[in-house]
């Protein structure tokens, strides 16, 4: 008779399978008595490696999903910071072109200012060309400069 802190588990065999079959002659075999004593320890020992498989399967889908979980929420972190580091970056470019821009008009205002006061006003003589040579010029040219051009 059982006690109230145990139960009795009985299942049934189909000898037409293979398996049960192979299970019934490891029963009632030697190897299963020298290992394990009788078939209750062995039952129980070949269920509890069974649940503890599954119990570990189970930790490690959880597991595996909390990963999934975690790495999801850290792309989605690392692409709203990325983000929001090329907006600051484009903002950076913007202003700094406006900048330059803004650098290049007040250089090329002040170069237009300054080219207007360097003209040469009407009242003014007219500038000689490039490559008139003043009459006076033949003067001034030494001797070794005079022999070195009659020698072409």
């Amino acid at each position: 008779m059982a006690r109230d802190d145990s139960i009795t588990v009985s299942f049934r065999l189909n000898l037409s399978r293979e398996d049960d079959i192979e299970i019934q002659k490891f029963l009632l075999g030697d190897t299963m008595k020298i290992c394990f004593g009788d078939k209750s320890k062995f039952i129980k020992s070949a269920l509890i490696r069974v649940i503890q498989g599954i119990k570990r399967d189970e930790e490690n889908a959880r597991l595996v999903c909390e990963m999934n979980t975690q790495r999801a929420t850290m792309e989605e972190t690392m692409t709203l910071e990325a983000d929001r580091i090329i907006n600051a970056v484009k903002l950076i470019v913007q202003d700094e072109i406006e900048r330059v821009t803004g650098m290049q008009m007040v250089k090329e205002k002040q170069v237009s200012a300054e080219s207007r006061e360097s003209m040469p006003k009407e009242n003014k003589e007219p500038v000689p060309c490039f490559g008139e040579i003043p009459e006076s010029s033949g003067e001034d040219v030494s001797e070794d400069v005079m022999a070195f051009l009659e020698e072409l």
